[in-house]
């Protein structure tokens, strides 16, 4: 079995939402037998040995960003990624091809694959996606293009129709674009675990972690300092990519707040095991919460808010709390709380049931072939 697959970004290594799904989907579907023909945009990340290692073959292709660009009624994240050599690569070869995210599907529409099967990975729902980011930018030129992004990506959205199946990653999802298209199938996200890493017991901190140069992220990190972090005496750990300036001037105003920038995979691993509570409020429920998965096979407890009831599989595995006092009081009884062997096989058999690596990409194959 052969298969194209386009990426948005060179999804290696694997250290943020989407390219946690994608490099684990690529590496699920290898373990199962299926020779990948990789088609990477890149810009920010080097080429992967990783990932040749998984692929029959692996191209990449620069990302054509620019002012001009923005003019067009083609979304910026999607027109940045065409390339004519990507369109000929198509060519050299007959197998499907999966589109990874709205925004690889340049060509989706292309007459020349027309008669091929083609899939489509949705990681959100883009134009709702970018209206958030544009809620929560306080830059206007940013915030500008934030809105029109959205507006362009809510049009161009039925380029779906073109695909045979669409594969949105969470429920939520899932029920928006079954009322829009008649070719929508949930497909749960990928991981990076076969079994539970978490450890019985208790720690000595709280974790926030994500991609904090998204100010969605970032806009969190500072209320948790503010409302919750700087009101109790534990240790708390902000961990994550590319932190402002601002943000580590704010957290060093206190003492118990610690902010580790850019830790490579194996160290996120260690400070989610090792934390007592993983803090994960959201301000949206577009997509999957993949750091929220991430914490529930590798952390303790793992305290959220509402906005994962979009995502009813993993939010019974949470503690909810809404206002930030009720998020403070909740640290204080989660801080002495032992989580114990039974917690953790609870946790796993449901986290099994939905979220198994093998049958989630045979389910994938089954759509393809």
């Amino acid at each position: 079995m052969d298969l194209n697959i386009i990426v948005l970004n060179i999804p290696y290594p694997p250290d943020y939402g989407g390219m946690i799904d994608t490099f684990y989907r690529i590496k699920a579907l290898h373990n199962i037998g299926v020779r990948i023909h990789l088609h990477c945009f890149e810009y920010g990340r080097q080429h992967s040995d990783v990932l040749e290692s998984l692929c029959e073959e692996t191209s990449y292709y620069p990302r054509k960003t620019g002012l001009i660009r923005q003019f067009s009624s083609i979304p910026y994240i999607v027109l940045t990624r065409s390339s004519k050599i990507l369109l000929d690569n198509l060519m050299h070869n007959d197998y499907p091809v999966l589109f990874d995210g709205l925004h690889s599907t340049y060509y989706l529409s292309h007459p020349s694959l027309s008669s091929r099967k083609k899939l489509v990975r949705l990681h959100n729902i883009e134009h709702r996606y970018y209206q958030n980011l544009a809620d929560n930018e306080p830059n206007m030129i940013k915030k500008v293009f934030f809105l029109l992004e959205s507006f362009k990506l809510r049009r161009y959205e039925k380029v779906l129709l073109k695909a045979d199946y669409i594969m949105p990653i969470s429920d939520h999802d899932q029920e928006y674009f079954t009322k829009k298209y008649h070719n929508s199938v949930l497909l749960a996200p990928f991981h990076p675990f076969n079994e539970s890493q978490s450890l019985p017991g208790v720690g000595e901190y709280i974790i926030y972690h994500g991609d904090l140069s998204v100010n969605e992220n970032a806009a969190i990190a500072c209320s948790l300092i503010f409302n919750v972090f700087s009101k109790v005496p534990y240790k708390c750990i902000i961990a994550g990519k590319d932190p402002s300036g601002d943000l580590k001037s704010l957290a060093s105003r206190f003492s118990n707040i610690t902010i580790i920038s850019n830790p490579g995979n194996d160290l996120m691993t260690g400070l989610i095991i090792n934390a007592q509570i993983n803090l994960l409020p959201f301000l949206s429920s577009n997509g999957f919460k993949l750091k929220l998965l991430v914490a529930l096979y590798a952390g303790r407890h793992c305290l959220v808010n509402s906005e994962v009831k979009t995502n009813p599989s993993i939010m019974n595995l949470c503690r909810i709390a809404d206002s930030d006092e009720e998020m403070v009081n909740k640290v204080h009884l989660l801080m002495k709380e032992q989580f114990t062997d039974k917690m953790k096989q609870e946790r796993m058999n449901a986290l099994s049931e939905k979220f198994d690596l093998q049958k989630n990409a045979k389910k994938l194959i089954d759509l393809l072939f």
